[in-house]
């Protein structure tokens, strides 16, 4: 049978803290807040307006399917 180890309150709070400072040390954004630049929103703008131009290719295949 596995052995319970009793732990103190305030030591549990600080392991707690320990543990989510390292997830949100290895999978935090470090960006997050940050204002985009605009050349960085430029880019975003053109990628939107290029998908937009894309056709799916279930309707290429369906019109060139012979």
């Amino acid at each position: 049978m596995a052995e319970t180890i009793t732990l103190p309150k305030n030591l549990k709070g600080e392991i707690k803290s320990l543990i989510v400072q390292a997830v949100q040390d290895v999978l935090g954004d470090p960006d997050f807040g940050l204002e985009l630049s605009v050349e960085a929103k430029k880019r975003l703008h053109k990628e939107e307006r290029d998908k937009a131009k894309l056709i799916p290719f279930s309707e290429i295949k369906q019109k060139y399917h012979r």
